[in-house]
């Protein structure tokens, strides 16, 4: 085997080692330095709803509770049928989303609410509650549509409307009771700051996925660039003994087979209709998860996890950093209450999934460790009676 690799001296095989992790460590920080420095060019990024919403200005003016004009609209198209999420702003001036809650029906002189019509002028959602600044979520045909904003200043003329074409009279009565009217003043005039966008589902999706993507990307780069430089030091190339490598084909041949049979699973739920309880991104990293769960775990348990020149307390740290992190993540998601939106299981949900995946590993080292012990002190109480 002349100029075979068996043949090289040790000096020629350490050197093409030690270049190769150069190399390999020299596109890793590229690579993570590229995507570190990019991202916020994808703040630049103008979002679908930022493209399609649709801005303008009125003046409602009121004089001796009698407004002008009574009522605005806007036209809007739907092009393709299914699930949109409509955004309905009117912000009175010295006004923004943050101080919007403050404003009350007296401040202003009158009363907001407005409908969506389609084209044949039959309501397809209305709002109720005297709202200026809401989002929400309707099933829209193909089609020309209209947004009617109203104005009342007069109790009566309120009371009509609602029973009419939005609330029942009993639900109508009872907004009368609680807006007091008598309390609003009667001249001045209010400038409002329409907005408005008509999303599809699909539109909706498109920067969360955009920001979801790039994030998995940056979070696989950065584990990339703390292998190289933090757990692995100087020595940049893992050394596994045979015994090890053994222990590791076998946790792949386990690891594969469980995320084999869950991603199987999960094919089942989605054909018998059971899988729209969560975003997919959550069910197939949920097997992504735990085949990784599996591979790790069990390497672990036989000793063949870390490398023979790898320093097991480094990484033990580092894998209860990342917990740490995603645990604070995913409660923070809960509280915001991102977890869970309209019944459905987000994929906000993957920190926490990626929490308790980093805590199983760190207990199996723990737990690992203690046995290890254990087994050390059996050894040499033996050796002592001998």
């Amino acid at each position: 085997m002349k100029g075979g690799r068996a043949n090289r001296p040790p000096d020629i095989r350490e050197f093409i080692m030690k270049k190769s992790v150069i190399i390999r460590r020299i596109i890793v920080s590229v690579l993570f330095a590229a995507v570190l420095l990019a991202t916020p060019l994808l703040f630049l990024i103008k979002t679908p709803r930022e493209k399609k919403t649709l801005k303008w200005t009125s003046t409602i003016e009121i004089e001796d509770k009698n407004l002008s004009p009574k009522s605005n609209s806007i036209d809007f198209k739907v092009d393709k049928a299914g699930e949109h999420t409509l955004y309905f702003s009117l912000i009175p001036d010295g006004y923004d989303e943050d101080s919007v809650g403050e404003v009350k029906p007296s401040d202003l002189g009158f009363i907001t609410t407005f409908t969506v019509t389609d084209a044949s002028d039959e309501i397809v959602y209305s709002s109720t509650q005297g709202a200026i600044f809401l989002d929400t979520v309707i099933y829209l045909k193909p089609g020309n549509y209209k947004v009617n904003y109203y104005y009342f200043a007069d109790e009566d003329e309120f009371y009509d409307f609602e029973s009419t074409n939005v609330v029942s009279i009993k639900e109508a009565q009872q907004m009368v009771k609680d807006i007091s009217f008598p309390s609003f003043k009667e001249n001045g005039n209010t400038v409002f700051n329409y907005e408005f966008c008509c999303l599809s589902k699909e539109e909706g999706l498109v920067f969360p996925s955009i920001m979801l993507g790039w994030g998995l990307l940056m979070g696989l780069l950065f584990g990339f660039f703390v292998a190289e430089f933090v757990l692995f030091g100087k020595e940049g190339e893992k050394k596994y003994d045979e015994r090890q490598i053994l222990e590791q084909g076998k946790a792949f041949k386990i690891g594969f087979f469980v995320m084999l049979i869950t991603v199987e699973a999960l094919i089942i739920l989605n054909i018998s209709g059971i899988a729209i309880v969560a975003d997919y991104p959550v069910f197939y990293q949920t097997a992504i998860f735990l085949g990784l769960l599996t591979y790790v775990v069990y390497c672990i348990w036989h000793e063949s996890y870390f490398a023979i020149n790898e320093k097991s307390t480094r990484v033990s740290i580092f894998f209860a950093f990342i917990a740490l992190v995603n645990l604070v993540i995913g409660i923070i998601n809960i509280i915001h209450g991102q977890l869970i939106v309209d019944g459905r299981i987000t994929f906000r949900i993957l920190n926490l999934l990626c929490a308790v995946l980093f805590i199983v590993i760190f207990a199996t080292m723990l737990l690992k460790r203690i046995a290890n012990s254990k087994n050390a002190s059996a050894d040499e109480e033996e050796e002592d009676d001998e």
